[in-house]
């Protein structure tokens, strides 16, 4: 590949990478704007603004099949791609003649789809895809809809699935890449998806079940709201598929599409690099093959910041941070910086260090990829992804104040609103900065019970952080009520998942713990302090009052020896009352009172020099008093 001589086409909304003929990439080029353009019109919702689409496009199909996804270690068949990776969305096909504008077309429905609700059942993703494959404009209009003759004749031979069948698909279901059940997946969301384009009203119908179930509700729920039972539509689909000739469907679309920019030489680093990373984000990733392609990258472009990104990336899997560092280093120093490049590093960076709990690293990375996303930003200003991982390096690392996160988490919740890491951001966010009613919408809306249990942890997860960050700032305050109270609340909403639950418990155990702790040493502090208000009384000769301070420091201490020394002074204290009294009795000549008074005092509270000092005081008066 590195041979191959490669030409770029650059539009509004695309970038196309072509080793074929300049005019392939021009023609997907301008048939694909038209494309987005006409289903922007006919249903927004599908069409969100977002950074340009890169698509591959292949001269040798044998070559183009060769980065074809797999399945169970088997490389499906199939006419092309889409993927999304950390640095943009990409298509990848080989240049068929003429199948390649209704491939070039269904794939990059699914390139919209991803941006725009990324959620979407894959019944409706692959059907819509399967419906605008067909697409053209010609004079003004665009038309849509044509009949495939090789779906309807695989439905006249094969049986329709039961529509919750049909919708319960998912990507790792046997039925979307295998045999016969594969052939009537594709057919009957075709079948289905054009039944619901086909009038005004359930055109309408399904904007609106878009519209809501990208901003939160269910889709089943809302999907049946607007279309009624499954078996309702089932017999619909049925009498649909008896008609004669099914609709197609025309709408207006003024043109005025401007012409792309043609790049008559592209790197093949470019391309190397580009297709390394797609092998890299891939549920199993290709490490051999993406980084056989990044060393041939680099061998052409040694400072090509993508490249050095995904040998950084590639480090990052092999549990070698440091080493990744300085390949992120070399792929930031070219200005202005690469958007794609500080995508992959900020995103990888992000999603490793999130796995661990060590403070100081967390700290580090989140302002290492912050940095390099703020460079970015100055170069794509208002970039939709950048500004949710730039969102993100403060659920990582939020310092003293998370409050300018959640600010990028609002932006980018604009710009991404069916995005579910974008929603888990901007409810950690919520959490962290004390906006709990609108954690907890969030968590209802988004990662609710019908969520897969992953992504309600997840939510959980960042809900518990919050509160035990609100619960450290009430104790700074010295509210521990509150800080209690927070924590209880937390336990309990977490109760259902045991690793939270355990989690949750700790940091109870431990805030307790810390309270009493700091109850304690209040309580020594206030002991100490009436200790050294006796020990001032004491020099003052004020021995009652020394001796009261002493009693008050003794039964506030909860340490013996502290409290031991304390009675012992506080015993002192009044034997020096006592003494002074007696002394003064003596003087006056009652002597006899005063020994009475010397006999009295408790020699088995007394220490050896106290008890001297009775004897000696003893023996004087009884002289004085013969």
């Amino acid at each position: 590949m590195a041979a191959h001589t490669w030409c770029g086409v650059d539009s509004p909304h695309l970038v196309v990478l072509s080793d074929g003929l300049r005019s392939v990439g021009t023609g997907v080029a301008l048939r694909l704007e038209e494309l987005r353009q006409a289903v922007a019109l006919l249903v927004p919702p599908l069409v969100q603004d977002a950074d340009p689409v890169q698509v591959i496009v292949f001269r040798d199909a044998t070559l183009a099949a060769a980065y074809a996804p797999t399945w169970r270690g088997i490389r499906d068949e199939v006419a092309g791609f889409s993927h999304s990776g950390p640095d943009r969305r990409r298509l990848v096909f080989p240049d068929d003649g003429g199948r390649t504008p209704s491939v070039a077309q269904h794939e990059y429905l699914h390139s919209l789809l991803d941006a725009a609700y990324p959620e979407v059942p894959l019944w409706l993703n692959e059907g819509l895809a399967e419906y605008f494959s067909t697409f053209t404009a010609a004079e003004g209009r665009a038309h849509a809809g044509a009949p495939l003759r090789a779906h309807l004749e695989w439905l006249e031979a094969h049986d329709l699935m039961p529509l919750r069948q049909l919708f319960a698909i998912g990507q790792t279901s046997p039925e979307y890449h295998e045999g016969d059940r594969r052939g009537t997946f594709y057919a009957q969301s075709w079948a289905l998806t054009h039944l619901l384009l086909s009038s005004d009203g359930d055109l309408a119908r399904l904007a609106r079940v878009v519209v809501a179930a990208r901003d939160g509700e269910p889709f089943e729920a809302v999907f049946q709201r607007e279309f009624g039972s499954e078996q309702a539509l089932h017999d619909r689909l049925v009498a649909y598929l008896e008609r004669p000739r099914l609709p197609e469907r025309t709408w207006p679309m003024p043109g005025g599409t401007s012409p792309p920019r043609v790049r008559d030489r592209v790197s093949p680093a470019e391309v190397l690099t580009s297709l390394a990373i797609e092998l890299l984000s891939r549920p199993v990733v290709a490490r051999e093959d993406a980084e056989e392609h990044l060393r041939m990258a680099l061998a052409l472009d040694a400072r090509l910041p993508d490249a050095n990104a995904g040998m950084g990336w590639l480090e990052l899997m092999r549990g070698h941070p440091d080493q990744a560092r300085t390949w992120f280093d070399r792929a930031l120093e070219r200005k202005p910086v690469s958007v794609t490049a500080v995508r992959v590093l900020a995103s990888r960076i992000l999603e490793d260090v999130g796995r661990r709990q060590a403070r100081e690293e967390r700290k580090e990375a989140a302002l290492y990829a912050r940095a390099a996303i703020e460079r970015a930003l100055a170069v794509a200003p208002g970039d939709a992804e950048l500004t949710a991982l730039l969102a993100r390096t403060w659920v990582v690392w939020y310092g003293d104040d998370p409050e300018p996160g959640y600010v990028e988490a609002l932006r980018a919740e604009r710009a991404l609103p069916g995005r579910m890491d974008v929603q888990l951001d901007l409810l950690a966010l919520a959490a962290l900065t004390g906006r709990d009613a609108e954690a907890q919408r969030i968590q209802d809306l988004r990662f609710g019970a019908d969520a897969p249990a992953e992504s309600r942890h997840a939510a959980l997860t960042a809900r518990l952080a919050g509160d035990v960050l609100q619960a450290t700032r009430a104790l700074a305050r010295g509210d521990t009520t509150a800080a209690e109270a927070r924590l209880d609340a937390a336990r309990e909403r977490v109760a259902g998942d045991p690793e939270l639950a355990a989690e949750a418990q700790r940091t109870l155990d431990e805030f307790q713990a810390s309270l009493r702790l700091v109850h304690e040493t209040d309580q020594q502090n206030r002991a100490v302090a009436e200790y050294n208000a006796g020990v001032k009384a004491s020099n003052g000769r004020r021995w009652s009052e020394a001796e009261a301070a002493f009693q008050r420091a003794a039964a506030i201490s909860a340490r013996p020896e502290f409290q031991a020394q304390a009675r012992r002074n506080a015993t002192r204290m009044r034997q020096q009352r006592d003494g002074e009294r007696a002394f003064a009795l003596a003087r006056k000549g009652q002597v006899a009172e005063a020994i009475a008074i010397f006999e009295a005092m408790d020699r088995a509270a007394m220490s050896a020099e106290d008890k001297a000092w009775l004897d000696t005081n003893l023996a004087r008066l009884r002289a004085q008093n013969h």
